[in-house]
């Protein structure tokens, strides 16, 4: 049919059979070259297009918008056009796209548009290089012009040539001025084929195509690095999967061919201030590469990588413009949050005891170790050391965030290994001609040695006999000193047990004078060989004073009893008023009571139906037993249960575990024993006043025991007195622990005042770890709410990145469309392009990060 025809006109431009011979072809600017007239071809426009029906006029004007690589905006308006103008339209489009393809459409300048075929031809038939400037030239300028169709038709062989012939410029060897100009010319034919979406995946389809812009990027062509560049930052931020990777991998590979680090060129095209427009595209491309990646570790990664290549040295360099003022704006935004966002990451966190905790009692801890051991043996300079550790950073950061997907090989064992025999072996034909010198200097020089040395040792040793003698003579005296010492402490000791010198008197002392002192018929012995004295040994003579006191051994339980007396009251009486303290505030605590109502009601809930049903009161060490009562799927206890619901409803019975302050003090006394140390000190005070009513009477004036112990009993000692205080006490307690028995209805007699009130201090205790325990559980909820709600966010976020970026280019989208890489190059020189390209972290507020292992996940929040 006549709308079938014209749709094959549309959608092919060589319907008019193949050329036996295809003529010679003039290149726009060749002066050489010859005019020779092309067929002019058959006007399309006849009667037949005016009986096409509506539909088929309809159909027409579709597809040739479609061809025209027209979007919706566009397309909306001209669809609104009457009949008759789509019919004029259908038609002038075909006749205007058969002139084109036929080649013989000429401009006002007298060039001529070769079709995309020809172009091949001439790109595989190998021309000269100046005449391969010129159909360069041409060909972008058809590229630019032409429709995506014609587009599409040259890049199925069109791409491969073009690539090939980029390819053997590059590896020129030597490359003169029309070599680099053909290299321009080839860079600006692939953007302008990438200037829609065909061409654009057509190139991100070649293998070759990223690595060998990235081999053709030279600072010296200023021009040339400046189209690539920007060509490289708009493929980086459309959004394909793994393009960042293939970028990545294209600059490495061209760098190791140029034995230079891959972010060298970038950084130093960023140092020529003669080009501004390449400063401009050379940070667009930092910003595209370091905002690509989702993952933080390798954003940081690859700005420091800049960073160390120059890039921290250059930047307070620039010159301020407009267009370069927007990148280093973006550059440093996102440098400053990557940073906020690591500092939340590592708040209150220290990094070794994170890494020690990881690593602690698995096999990756001996490496751990050793690796900080070999870094403690790092030279402590101030020159050297930083370099060290750069070198180490360098290969940590090349090692652990390595992209290419796959782990290092765990298999390579070797090490550095150096050859130091080729210095040995110098060193000996060195050494060898003067060997027999120097041992005969040796030898001459160990005899006088030996000789000097016997010498000294002889006269050492005459002296040290002499000094012996000295020594020995000094000793006599000295233990001629120590008797006599000896004698004069023995005696000091009896006048200060005489006079009761308190101020001289020890505890210590008295208790090893009861202690190592013989019984009295011993001492009654011993006093008997007075005359012996001098014969006899230390025990013994000291044994011979001493017996000279009369009643010694109940004179120093006396004094012993009043130099311990103070310090025995101090222990009772803290003891009697805790258990005092403790029954009183046991007896009056309101929420200790409503907590006991609370465990009685729930009990008889839970025993309903049982013959413990009803029960009107339980035994106090109960409730340690609450904790141990677990729910159905054993995830809390009896006691986390009530210590919930009394912070929900009953918030008054918090307060008990303050109100028995002094239970933990009380649960440590034991009643036998403050009884019998009262009993001791009762029979302690009776022998003493006994013993100073009996005293028998001494002529000697240093005796001050009656005189001294009498003392005692009067003001302001009154040892009687204070005794009599803390048995008052004592009582006093004791009723009211007999008190508090009734009110809780338990035999005090039965149950010690240590097994009551251990049981309440454990329950108080245990009490308030379930209301800990509930806050971080409650807490830890809420943390992991919170992640989650983060991971929702952070996932809507992304998703609306991917939806921003398919605005920019829909690659899945049904259409060709145009402008691709126009609308890419304005949304990264204006900044759009970095907007919300990942989670901006605020900088108060909660963050929540989600931290992963082989075996688990966790949640952690910071604030």
């Amino acid at each position: 049919t006549l709308a079938d025809d014209m749709r094959d006109r549309i959608t092919s431009f060589r319907k008019q059979g193949i050329k036996k011979e295809k003529p010679f072809i003039q290149h726009p600017t060749d002066p050489i070259s010859t005019q020779i007239e092309l067929p002019v071809p058959q006007p399309l426009f006849d009667e037949r297009s005016m009986n096409l029906s509506e539909k088929e006029i309809v159909d027409l004007f579709e597809k040739m918008m479609e061809d025209m690589n027209l979007n919706e905006e566009r397309k909306a308006p001209l669809r609104g056009k009457d009949l008759s103008t789509k019919r004029e339209m259908v038609v002038q489009y075909i006749s205007a796209t058969a002139k084109s393809v036929s080649g013989g459409l000429r401009n006002s300048k007298h060039e001529c548009t070769l079709s995309s075929q020809e172009y091949v031809h001439e790109l595989r038939s190998g021309i000269s290089e100046d005449k391969l400037l010129n159909c360069l030239e041409s060909l972008r300028v058809s590229l630019t012009s032409n429709p995506v169709s014609w587009v599409n038709n040259f890049g199925h062989e069109g791409l491969g040539l073009l690539l090939d012939v980029l390819e053997r410029l590059l590896d020129k060897k030597q490359q003169e001025n029309i070599d680099k100009k053909n290299q321009h010319k080839l860079i600006q034919c692939l953007k302008a084929f990438m200037n829609n979406k065909y061409g654009l995946q057509r190139i991100l389809g070649d293998e070759r195509s990223l690595l060998l812009l990235a081999r053709a990027i030279d600072p010296k062509q200023t021009n040339m690095m400046t189209e690539i560049v920007k060509i490289l930052s708009a493929v980086c931020i459309i959004g394909e999967e793994n393009i960042l990777d293939k970028i990545l991998a294209a600059m490495t590979i061209a760098a190791e061919r140029n034995n230079k680090e891959r972010f060298a060129p970038i950084v130093e095209g960023l140092e020529n201030h003669e080009a501004q427009q390449l400063q401009v595209a050379c940070m667009q491309l930092i910003n595209a590469l370091v905002t690509s990646p989702d993952d933080l570790d390798f954003r940081i990664h690859l700005r420091n990588e800049f960073l160390r290549c120059g890039l921290k040295k250059i930047l307070p360099e620039l010159k301020e413009t407009e267009e370069l003022d927007i990148q280093l704006k973006v550059f440093n935004e996102n440098k400053e949050e990557d940073s906020i966002e690591l500092s939340h990451r590592l708040d209150d966190i220290r990094v070794y005891h994170l890494l020690s905790n990881m690593v602690k009692d698995t096999g990756s801890e001996p490496y751990f170790l050793s690796i900080l051991q070999h870094l403690l043996l790092i030279r402590n300079d101030y020159y050297i050391r930083p370099q060290y550790y750069k070198v180490i950073e360098e290969c940590l950061s090349q090692i652990v965030l390595h992209r290419s997907g796959m782990d290092p090989d765990f298999a390579y064992r070797e090490r550095l290994d150096v050859d130091f025999s080729h210095l040995i072996d110098m060193l000996n034909v060195l050494i060898c001609p003067v060997v027999d010198g120097i041992h005969m200097v040796m030898s001459m020089f160990l005899c006088v040695f030996y000789c000097l040395q016997f010498d000294e040792e002889f006269s050492a040793r005459q002296e040290a006999k002499a000094e012996l003698q000295k020594q020995e003579e000094k000793i006599k005296e000295l233990e001629s000193q120590i008797n006599t010492l000896q004698t004069q402490v023995t005696t000091l000791i009896r006048d200060i047990v005489l006079q009761v010198d308190e101020e001289r008197l020890s505890e210590a002392l008295i208790q090893n004078l009861i202690k190592n002192l013989p019984e009295q018929k011993e001492l009654i012995n011993l006093a008997e060989l007075k005359n012996e004295y001098e014969e006899l040994c230390e025990s013994e003579q000291f044994g011979i004073v001493m017996s000279s006191v009369k009643m010694l051994r109940p004179r120093l339980n006396g004094i012993l009893f009043k130099l311990t007396f103070e310090e025995q009251v101090n222990n009772i009486r803290p003891d009697i008023m805790n258990v005092t303290f403790a029954c009183e505030e046991v007896k009056k605590s309101g929420g200790f009571s409503m907590l006991l109502e609370l465990v009685l009601l729930v009990g008889n809930y839970m025993n309903s139906g049982s013959r413990n049903a009803q029960t009107f009161g339980f035994n106090v060490s109960f409730l340690c037993k609450l904790r141990d009562t677990k729910s159905t799927d054993q995830n809390t206890t009896l006691l986390h249960f009530l210590a919930e619901k009394c912070e929900e409803k009953y918030p008054e019975v918090l307060k008990f575990p303050d109100e028995l302050e002094h239970v933990d003090s009380a649960s440590k006394v034991s009643a036998q024993i403050l009884k019998a140390s009262l009993d001791t000190m009762e029979r302690h005070i009776q022998r003493l006043e006994n013993d100073i009513q009996n005293f028998p009477k001494t002529d000697e004036k240093q005796d001050k025991f009656v005189d001294k112990m009498s003392i005692s009993f009067d003001f302001p000692f009154h040892l009687p007195k204070q005794y009599e205080k803390l048995s008052t006490m004592h009582k006093n307690m004791q009723k009211l622990y007999e008190s508090l028995g009734s009110y809780f209805a338990f035999d005090p007699h039965t149950v010690s005042i240590e097994d009551f009130f251990g049981d309440l201090a454990n329950f108080r205790n245990l009490f308030m770890d379930a209301v800990r325990e509930n806050h971080k559980k409650r807490e830890m909820e809420e943390k992991i709410k919170r992640a989650k709600l983060a991971k929702e966010k952070a996932e809507r976020e992304k998703l609306e990145r991917q939806q921003k970026k398919k605005q920019l280019i829909d690659m899945n989208k049904e259409g060709d469309e145009t402008g691709v890489m126009d609308s890419l190059m304005e949304a990264l020189q204006s900044g759009a392009a970095f907007r919300d390209r990942r989670k901006r972290t605020p900088r108060n507020g909660k963050t929540a990060y989600t931290c992963t292992s082989s075996c688990f996940t966790f949640h952690i929040a910071f604030k």
